[in-house]
């Protein structure tokens, strides 16, 4: 006999699975990837293009993003009907946790949806314009595409911290 309902393990498994994934990319990315593309300069150019404009990664994050919050939103209105409303679950050390987690995911969810998505695709628009203008490309292109790529290493380092914290809470939520 199962110890919890298959929804219940349904979701928690959606959950868990998907935040390994959001947060393992997020730290591949501010950890190894950009890093190594500044440091390598122009020759990252082709891998990133076909990482981030033909295989879509940073859609498909968002996409894995979305299910954890899905499967997490599941989650938390199962632990919050356990308490009998919002306001007793909230005042628990526990659901305060959960909630600041929550949150947390959230933001991080919606950094990505609005701030990476739409500075990723303007970083790959530039790179098409520096590729049709010729060698050398146009100070003012390339300038462009320097201020684009630091503010999307910004944003994968804010993404990153709203999602640790959120690792951090839901894993420590049962203790407080």
């Amino acid at each position: 006999m199962l110890a919890t309902s298959i929804y219940l393990l349904v979701f928690r498994t959606v959950h868990i699975v998907g935040a390994i994934a959001w947060g393992g990319a997020i730290f591949l990315f501010v950890f190894f990837l950009q890093p190594t593309a500044k440091a390598v300069g122009p020759a990252a150019g082709p891998f990133m293009r076909e990482l981030l404009g033909k295989r879509k990664v940073v859609t498909v994050v968002l996409w894995i993003a979305l299910s954890t919050i899905v499967g997490g939103a599941f989650l938390y209105w199962h632990d919050w009907q356990a308490f009998g409303s919002l306001g007793d679950f909230v005042g628990s050390g526990f659901g305060l946790a959960l909630t600041i987690g929550s949150v947390s995911a959230i933001v991080a969810f919606l950094v990505g949806l609005l701030g990476t998505k739409p500075t990723i695709d303007r970083m790959l628009a530039l790179g098409g314009q520096m590729a049709a203008a010729g060698d050398p490309p146009p100070a003012e292109l390339a300038q462009e595409l320097q201020r684009t790529q630091a503010l999307a290493r910004t944003l994968a380092k804010l993404n990153l911290t709203f999602v640790a914290i959120a690792a951090l809470m839901m894993a420590t939520a049962r203790y407080w």
